[in-house]
């Protein structure tokens, strides 16, 4: 019989040991590695005028400079040959919303009720009142074939399919009427317990080659429920256990092998395995679309922080370039020049991406009943000491101490066209300074998720 999308021994997440490109399998663990493998001293090297680092072998994947392409260069150089540094400039901005060209399709699957369209709203990061919003009503609102497009990657696209074996929608006919060969992922949704129905469709999408996902949703109400029919002897995390059980021992009847099913609540994201299922997702989705559906999630887990790290970390090279090239600016105290504009959009992503923006963290603070003055000084939280403008952010990179730095340690030859600025250390500079706010901003983004597996945990008992 089928087993689920990321397959799994148990329901515990572990899976068969292998990594995975988009997140490690002992992601705790990477942290000091990964921070030595991008340490400027050993992967910049002071090579000659245009060549790239000193660890440049032609690697198989067909990569250049700390991953930049052979096939992005050219591009690059093309561009500058045609239309000088603003060519450079359009060339790298484009580069960097390349993964949001690719076409990811998930299809919701399940019967009227069962919380589809506050699924996709919660995965979107909307409100029903949000444009472009699933419509969440009392009555049934899905009665045909609807795509929700993320607000932010338009090539995201969650499909909310009708349930099937209902008068409207039977099962003869029904993988061919909604085509279900486009879809990438089935997201198998119920609020009780699987039916013969969502039993049929599994098997079917499994027949496909497709991946699936059982996901069990409104945990909140069952565990509101049974507190109030049980309040002596009522636990959340026991809750939790004998529905999870309950499903799988069901799925097991059905002859699924190690089924693994979510348990989830969609207006709290952060809890339960709302955050399991995206990590899932990712996984298992192909390498092209694995960055797209990364940088495309708003609910964060420690992993999912560290898969955009490795993502945002592979910008840094680029957008330096094009900072290198239409450098201007001085970083105060130290006189290496920097395009301020393109850093800064820059940095807005990383901020963005990491929840760190005012309204992000304001949202962290409700979710952890305290004030906003009070979450950035309990934990300390050192981006949002940074004023995000081009002035806040120069002061930033002139606090670094890069005039304190060895020029070994900051002098790279820039990997693009001859020796066109190679021989400065302005591209080493912007790498440095891109890469510890980075790793300021991550630091603090796995700062409040701990706050909230703290928070969480104690709600179990």
């Amino acid at each position: 019989m089928a087993t689920t999308g990321c397959d799994q021994s148990n329901s515990n997440g572990k899976g068969d040991g292998k990594k995975s490109e988009g997140i490690p399998d002992k992601v705790s663990q990477n942290s000091d590695k990964a921070n030595k493998k991008h340490e400027i001293p050993d992967q910049m090297a002071n090579t000659g005028c245009g060549q790239s680092t000193a660890n440049s072998k032609g690697n198989e994947d067909g990569k250049k400079s700390d991953g930049i392409s052979d096939k992005v260069l050219e591009k690059l150089d093309d561009g500058y040959k045609k239309h000088g540094i603003p060519g450079i400039t359009d060339c790298v901005k484009a580069h960097l919303n390349d993964w949001k060209s690719g076409s990811l399709n998930i299809a919701i699957v399940g019967n009227s009720g069962v919380g589809k369209s506050s699924y996709i709203n919660a995965l979107l990061g909307l409100s029903a009142d949000d444009k472009g919003a699933a419509p969440v009503g009392v009555v049934e609102t899905t009665v045909t074939l609807t795509p929700f497009s993320h607000p932010e990657n338009k090539n995201l696209t969650l499909w909310d399919l009708p349930g099937v074996g209902t008068p409207n929608f039977p099962k003869d006919g029904y993988l061919q009427k909604k085509n279900f060969k486009k879809y990438d992922f089935f997201l198998v949704l119920t609020a009780t317990l699987f039916t013969e129905n969502d039993i049929w469709l599994a098997q079917k999408i499994s027949d496909l080659g497709k991946k699936f996902y059982f996901i069990r949703t409104k945990i909140d109400l069952d565990i509101s429920n049974d507190q109030i029919a049980h309040p002596k002897t009522h636990t959340r995390d026991n809750v939790i256990q004998t529905v999870r059980s309950d499903c799988i021992n069901k799925l097991e009847h059905q002859k699924f092998t190690n089924p693994r099913v979510f348990i989830i609540s969609n207006f709290g994201v952060t809890e339960f395995d709302f955050g399991k299922l995206s990590e899932c997702l990712i996984r298992d989705a192909p390498d092209f679309k694995r960055e797209a559906f990364t940088l495309s999630l708003s609910v964060l887990t420690e992993e999912i922080i560290r898969a955009k790290e490795k993502y945002l970390k592979k910008r840094i090279y680029i957008v330096s370039i094009a900072s290198a090239a239409a450098a201007a600016v001085p970083i105060p105290g130290v006189g290496f020049t920097v395009d301020v504009s393109t850093l800064l959009e820059e940095a807005l992503f990383y901020r963005k991406q990491l929840r760190l923006d005012d309204a992000s963290v304001e949202e962290s603070a409700a979710v952890l009943n305290i004030s906003v003055t009070e979450l950035k000084k309990r934990l300390n939280l050192q981006s949002q000491l940074i004023s995000y403008t081009t002035r806040g952010l120069l002061a930033f990179f002139g606090s670094l101490g890069i005039s304190k730095l060895s020029e070994n340690m900051l002098k790279v030859a820039l990997p693009l066209i001859g020796c066109f600025i190679a021989a400065s250390m302005s591209y080493g500079v912007q790498v440095y300074c891109l890469k510890q706010l980075l790793d300021t901003m991550v630091n603090d983004a796995l700062k409040i998720n701990e706050e909230m597996n703290v928070i969480f945990a104690s709600n179990t008992i």
